[in-house]
């Protein structure tokens, strides 16, 4: 059996004015990347990062789409072996296990193959990072958290529960068998919910302790999920004053002692209305004392910002980051605010951290998002607002003619982002209007169907679907089939939709997976008249009021239904032949009955 390879393209260039790139596999363009330089800034570059499969034996060569030339480059002397040189080609000779980039520079190009880092111990295996934006990814995110859901006793919280780590923790079996990544609130101790984090090496929150925290991340790695920490690291708060902080302890990764001078010198605590007078000598204690660098993003004046553009700031944050993911355990980040700092910083954090999946905040439109990305390198997803602003509030008043709209996802973008209805910043928020169908409204009886046909929607389409915990608290058992009806089809962040009706009264979409094709219906094209006996109906709900139709159906070309992981088990408790159990096989929960192996969709592994 021949091996598969994955091969992950650094494209690079200098100011240039235009340069299209591409890779050549067996004389195929299998890539290609446009780039428009910087004017004016030389030296700069931009980066892109792609992967192309290759097997032993295929022929590569890098492209010049504009001038329609092909030229080999030279193989780095650390290891050249596994491309043999035929001409003006490589050919993959390999047979081991390897990654390979290729790293393209206006001075000079570089062909680079080393051990991969799931592949061996290779000492080479440091430089070879994939980098936080997952390829094809067929995962499924939740928001486990709410509006200050760290209080039992705070409004409406009691209506779905309160997402402690101790309630979480019993709950991380049955998330783990639906939900891929688990992003968290904030754990850094700190005011309220933590999103005005005091002391980043303390994890003792309003969440719960440093140690319950652990134990939910243990139980949810033990279920198959990834876990999301929520980093807030464009601004703090002080410990006593508006600028005095506590050491940060990073053990290994180093200690900090930071002061006013990492915080930016523009920042509101050094503003003129903040000077003490006669009158109030006492109203501006810090006055004067923030001496860092210029904020390099947008200030966010509701606490200090930290001076990012200076190399001292970054060594703290580079510690924090590393410290979290591999002392806390975490996979990924969410960035909050991330317009707060250059987006160049997103990219040094991600390559020096190493995230699984990365994504930020940014409460912007699709234009000013995707230009955050790629000033990220492209190191970065983010959260899809004008999808959550247009679209889904459409749905929320009977209109789904809008279709998928215009958004990172819409745009052939989905590899780079992150679908969304809700969240914690309009959920149960007395001074947003946002929240789905109007503040307060999202979680009425009445607003139940419209709610689920914006689910079934989220969970077709491309990008890293978010679900809400409220959503999944309240109406889990119908987002369950959803998401396996996504899983069996393989519908992943880059599937291709085909668009085949979007009117007011109703939408329909194709969606192109990995395993098959999934169809969503919404409105009055969810009429139960199906789409011939290889497609299964895999998720549905029927309704209408005052003469709409807000029904959803989401078909599978599936021959059978595949059996619902939960069902596996329980018939396996029935029969005393067979018995079931939990397996985690190369970061994936599998289920074992017999001799025959499940993954948690209900596929069958094998026999």
């Amino acid at each position: 059996m021949k091996k598969i390879f994955t091969l992950a393209i650094v494209l690079l260039c200098a100011s240039l004015s235009y340069a299209q790139y591409g890779i050549l596999v067996n004389g195929k363009t299998y890539f290609a990347a446009e780039y428009k330089g910087k004017d004016g800034m030389t030296g700069q570059y931009d980066e892109y990062l792609a992967h192309v499969s290759v097997k032993s034996g295929d022929y590569c060569q890098l492209y010049d789409v504009e001038y329609d030339s092909r030229w080999a480059v030279d193989l780095d002397t650390y290891s050249v072996a596994g491309f043999k040189r035929d001409g003006n080609k490589y050919t993959v000779s390999v047979t081991g296990c390897y990654d390979f980039y290729i790293k393209l520079k206006y001075e000079a190009d570089q062909l680079y193959i080393g051990d991969g880092s799931n592949c061996g111990s290779g000492e080479d295996v440091d430089h070879i990072y994939r980098g936080a934006v997952p390829h094809q990814c067929e995962g499924v995110l939740m928001q486990a958290f709410f509006n200050e859901s760290y209080d039992p006793n705070s409004p409406g919280v009691s209506d779905y529960g309160d997402t402690k780590w101790t309630t979480l923790t019993p709950q991380a079996q049955e998330i783990g068998q639906f939900i891929d990544y688990v992003w968290l609130p904030p754990s850094a101790n700190g005011d309220g919910a933590g999103y005005h984090p005091k002391q980043y090496s303390n994890q003792n929150s309003n969440w719960g302790t440093r140690e319950e925290l652990e134990d939910l991340i243990a139980a949810l790695h033990n279920a198959g999920a990834k876990v999301v920490a929520d980093i807030v690291i464009n601004h703090c708060a002080g410990w006593t004053t508006w600028c005095d902080f506590p050491e940060m302890d990073f053990g290994e990764y180093g200690k900090f002692y930071p002061d006013a001078s990492y915080i930016c010198r523009n920042d509101e605590v050094n503003a003129d209305w903040n000077k003490p007078t006669a009158e109030n000598p006492g109203s501006g204690a810090c006055w004067g004392t923030a001496t860092g660098n210029y904020d390099d993003g947008e200030n966010w004046d509701g606490a200090r910002d930290w001076a990012h553009d200076m190399p001292k700031v970054q060594e703290m944050f580079i510690a924090y980051l590393k410290w979290m993911r591999n002392v806390m355990k975490y996979d990924g980040f969410r960035y909050d605010k991330g317009d707060g700092f250059n987006n160049w910083h997103h990219w040094h954090y991600n390559s020096e951290s190493r995230p699984e999946i990365a994504f930020m905040e940014c409460y912007k439109g699709t234009d000013d998002i995707w230009s955050r990305i790629v000033d990220s390198k492209y190191d970065l997803m983010g959260l899809d607002f004008d999808l959550k602003w247009h679209v889904f509030n459409s749905i929320a008043g009977w209109d789904y003619s809008r279709g998928r709209g215009d958004c990172i996802m819409s745009r052939g973008n989905g590899r780079h982002s992150v679908t969304f209805i809700e969240s914690h910043d309009w959920f149960l928020r007395p001074d947003n209007e946002n929240e789905f169908g109007g503040r307060g409204n999202s979680m009425t009886p009445a607003l139940k169907a419209r709610l689920l046909q914006a689910n079934a929607f989220l969970l077709s389409m491309p990008g890293v679907p978010c679900i809400f915990y409220p959503h999944w608290a309240k109406y889990k058992e119908e987002l369950k089939p959803m998401i396996l009806a996504r899983k069996w089809a393989g519908v992943h962040s880059e599937s291709e939709v085909k668009d085949e009706y979007a009117e007011t009264t109703g939408y329909q979409a194709t969606i192109v997976g990995k395993h098959g094709w999934l169809i969503l219906c919404l409105g009055d094209r969810a009429n139960k008249q199906g789409f011939g006996p290889d497609y299964t109906l895999a998720a549905s709900y029927y309704s209408t009021m005052d003469g709409h139709n807000e029904s959803y159906e989401m078909w599978v070309n599936s021959s059978e239904p595949k059996p619902n992981p939960q069902a596996i088990e329980e018939v396996s408790i029935q029969n005393s032949d067979f018995s079931s159990e939990k397996i985690l096989k190369d970061g994936l929960l599998l289920i074992r009955v017999g001799e025959k192996t499940y993954d948690v969709t209900g596929r069958l592994i094998n026999q």
